[in-house]
């Protein structure tokens, strides 16, 4: 009983008509908000394609976070594209579209966890940064880096959690996650308007 009304909880997060979202007339999405495509009339059956394996992930990842520590809030307005091209991520240039359908399941399994472990999602944002700092170096190729965070979180999953293996491919969306809400990975520099 108690995982139907989690299942109808989750559909009706996906309908929700509050969303922040931010036009400005080039169809972009605003990096830390609500993301969710709704010019496409098949976002539904591609938002739950990787719900069971985000939310296993993401219960997993739980085990290894960090304690979290106190971040000034990021006021900076820019989307998530110029971020990516900024930081010259190809592979979530080349994957854009399926990162984005992938991100409102993310921040909704995330949101779930919240109401059980309210610390789960700065935790998870410090696990993932202290990944990003390890591999990171002024000379790297930045693809190189997130291959090689993605590599460690995977390993990590791999031995120390009984997740299969598919469940673990699905990582990446935790990462885009992250990376969505501006805690990895350098900002783009401020426009002057």
């Amino acid at each position: 009983m108690e995982m139907k009304i989690l299942l109808l909880v989750e559909i009706m997060a996906l309908f929700s008509d509050e969303q922040n979202i931010i036009v400005n007339g080039s169809n972009n999405k605003t990096a830390a908000g609500d993301l969710i495509d709704l010019s496409s009339n098949n976002y539904m059956v591609e938002s739950i394609k990787h719900e069971s394996a985000i939310g296993n992930i993401l219960m997993g990842l739980s085990h290894f976070t960090t304690d979290i520590q106190y971040e000034k809030p990021d006021t900076t307005e820019y989307t998530i594209e110029e971020k990516i091209d900024h930081n010259k991520l190809s592979k979530y240039q080349d994957f854009f579209d399926d990162y984005m359908e992938n991100y409102n399941l993310v921040k909704n399994k995330v949101s779930i966890i919240i109401e059980e472990d309210i610390t789960f999602e700065k935790r998870l944002m410090q696990y993932i940064k202290n990944k990003y700092m390890k591999h990171y170096s002024k000379d790297s190729d930045e693809n190189i880096v997130l291959d090689n965070i993605l590599e460690d979180i995977e390993h990590e999953l791999k031995n120390h959690s009984k997740l299969s293996l598919d469940d673990i491919s699905s990582v990446h969306y935790i990462v885009f996650y992250v990376f969505a809400q501006c805690k990895i990975y350098q900002k783009p520099p401020r426009t002057n308007l």
